[in-house]
């Protein structure tokens, strides 16, 4: 299903397609759940964000790329920054391949996010699919 679906829609959009879901969602034009189903399921996972549906419906776990392991203060405070609105539920892990994880995210504050990693020069960009692991 995975290989299909990224035939069906190239998942290298899905870049251009959370900021338009994100705006969507935010202006109250769609839901979380009318996100096509091979979109939550694969195609944002190019994004970096996996959809946590068995456990936290409507939100995402996304992974960061982090070269080495090396992050600075401003990096961590800005990770911390973007899961403290979600509660318990949002937590920045350190996986065992020294990478980050955000867990809690929301498909509507995913381009902030984005553009906050960006901005640091990070990024979330195939660390999910289809990429080389550190």
């Amino acid at each position: 299903p995975i290989e299909k679906a990224k035939l069906a829609k190239d998942p290298i959009n899905a870049w251009v397609d959370i900021y338009e879901y994100a705006r969507k969602i935010r202006e109250g034009e769609m839901t979380w759940e009318e996100v096509e189903k091979a979109d939550l399921d694969t195609r944002l996972k190019f994004v970096g964000m996996l959809h946590r549906n068995k456990r936290t419906p409507g939100q995402f776990m996304m992974r960061l790329k982090v070269p080495n392991g090396i992050v600075n203060s401003d990096q961590m405070r800005f990770y911390a920054d973007c899961v403290e609105k979600y509660g318990d539920i949002g937590v920045v892990d350190i996986t065992t391949r020294a990478n980050i994880q955000l867990r809690g995210v929301k498909i509507e504050d995913a381009p902030d996010i984005i553009d906050g990693l960006h901005a640091r020069n990070q990024t979330s960009f195939q660390s999910a699919l289809d990429s080389v692991r550190n």
